[in-house]
C-alpha cells in the first residue's frame, strides 16, 4: 500500500490532517509508511492529481471518494470535504477509514 499525503506550505490545516492520518494507521494496526509531498508549483499540482490542501491518497487514488472523477489539479492552498453531509476543512478520521478499508479489500 502506497500512501501519499500532499499539502501546500499556506494551508493552514495540513498538520491536523497529517495527525488524523497517523492517528488511523495506528487504529487499524497499520505499519505503512507514507510520504508527504510538499506542492510547490503547478506542475507539481499536476503530476501529482493534486486537488488541493491537504490530500491524502491511498495507491493513487484520493481518499475523497468525490475526487475520483476530477481531471483539473489545482494548487489551491485549502480544500475542503464533504463527509456525511458535514463541512470539514481536511479529510475527517472516518473518511480515511473507509478509503483504507477499501484498498484493502480490493486487494
Amino acid at each position: 500500500m502506497t500512501i501519499r499525503f500532499l499539502h501546500t506550505e499556506s494551508c493552514h490545516v495540513w498538520q491536523k490532517a497529517l495527525v488524523v492520518l497517523e492517528e488511523t494507521l495506528s487504529e487499524l494496526n497499520l505499519e505503512v509508511s507514507y510520504e508527504v509531498i510538499l506542492i510547490k508549483t503547478q506542475k507539481d499540482a499536476d503530476n501529482h492529481k493534486f486537488g488541493g490542501s491537504p490530500t491524502i491518497q491511498i495507491d493513487g487514488f484520493d481518499v475523497d471518494p468525490m475526487a475520483q472523477g476530477v481531471t483539473k489539479y489545482t494548487l489551491s492552498s485549502c480544500r475542503n470535504y464533504v463527509y456525511q453531509n458535514k463541512f470539514y476543512e481536511y479529510p475527517p478520521k472516518e473518511m480515511v477509514l473507509a478509503a483504507l478499508k477499501r484498498t484493502a479489500e480490493q486487494k
